[in-house]
């Protein structure tokens, strides 16, 4: 059964990043609404001019690509991952806490610099272990190491994923061991598709003290939670987030849903009390919000969500004129 997971997971999700350089129409189409994502926000941050008001905007991903990374080295914005170092960076949590500042030159004037700091509460294709320590394998050798193995099987040997437990089991009775190939998927430091979520690693600190970033971000005043292409299945955290909706009473999250029928699922597993949880549907943001060419959003996706920011973006008034 474990096989069969992992093995599903590996070639629908893992895999697929040792293909990031090649030139691939729907990665060079989802790179793209990265990058304006984050152009868009970058924008956003830069017009925060009060000092007093932080330029950091945190990403809580629990994807475990390298889709932000890649997007960021195009886009060219402040941005960190929680690693420091140049020839083997290493991560600690500790280095979300930096800010980057820009100085004048000739009257030493500084400003903050808008900066992304990127928490992937699920860890990452790109994450290694070494001792006690998480390296930077940017190089992905790890998966390239577990595609090897997985290639050294015969065709078939692995189930297909299916419900049907009974069947799965049978199907791996009688084609034997798959040691080899779960030792070398346990050296990813990410949180699997399991029930439990994550494997006995280094990668279970990290995890807790991620997830206790999270909910120490939800806590301040005035937070604000954007939450897109996110079903809330996870129940750590959703109980993280239900926790702080009910104790700070000035934290706003917005959530997303792709489709008008999932504002039902969203309140089924939050109810009813929140009035700091604001969930916007397709339809109901067309009828409020008419796009400039007269256009509806039908279904949520990152292209949509992105009209929607550029919106709020233009209605931010800009300090120093850029032709709005």
């Amino acid at each position: 059964m474990t096989a069969s997971i992992y093995r599903e997971y590996f070639e629908n999700v893992i895999a697929p990043n040792l293909l990031r350089d090649e030139a691939n129409g729907d990665y060079s189409l989802v790179l793209n609404n990265y990058k304006e994502f984050l152009s868009i926000w970058n924008a956003i941050l830069h017009n925060r001019c009060i000092s007093l008001r932080s330029k950091q905007a945190n990403i809580y991903s629990t994807n475990i690509d390298l889709m932000v990374e890649n997007a960021v080295e195009a886009v060219e914005v402040e941005f960190n991952d929680g690693f420091i170092g140049s020839i083997k960076p290493v991560f600690n949590e500790a280095n979300f806490q930096k800010t980057i500042r820009k100085e004048s030159t000739h009257f030493q004037n500084s400003t903050e610099l808008p900066v992304f700091n990127l928490l992937k509460m699920h860890g990452s294709v790109n994450w290694k272990a070494v001792g006690d320590k998480i390296i930077n394998d940017y190089d992905l050798s790890v998966v390239s190491h577990v595609k090897e193995v997985v290639e050294r099987y015969e065709e078939g040997v692995f189930p297909k994923y299916d419900k049907d437990n009974t069947k799965i089991a049978q199907q791996i009775v009688e084609h034997g061991d798959y040691s080899a190939f779960i030792e070398a998927y346990n050296q990813f430091q990410i949180v699997n598709p399991t029930k439990r979520k994550f494997s006995e690693t280094v990668m279970d600190v990290h995890f807790y003290e991620l997830m206790r970033m999270f909910s120490n971000s939800l806590e301040k005043e005035n937070s604000l939670l954007f939450v897109m292409g996110f079903s809330f299945a996870d129940e750590h955290i959703r109980n993280i987030v239900k926790r702080a909706l009910k104790t700070n009473p000035t934290l706003m999250v917005v959530v997303f849903a792709y489709k008008d029928e999932e504002k039902e699922s969203f309140r089924s597993k939050f109810g009813e009390e929140f009035s700091n949880l604001i969930i916007v549907t397709p339809s109901k943001y067309s009828d409020d919000n008419q796009l400039e060419d007269g256009s509806k959003i039908e279904l949520f996706d990152f292209n949509s969500i992105n009209k929607v920011f550029q919106k709020l973006l233009d209605l931010i008034p800009v300090r120093f004129g850029n032709g709005k």
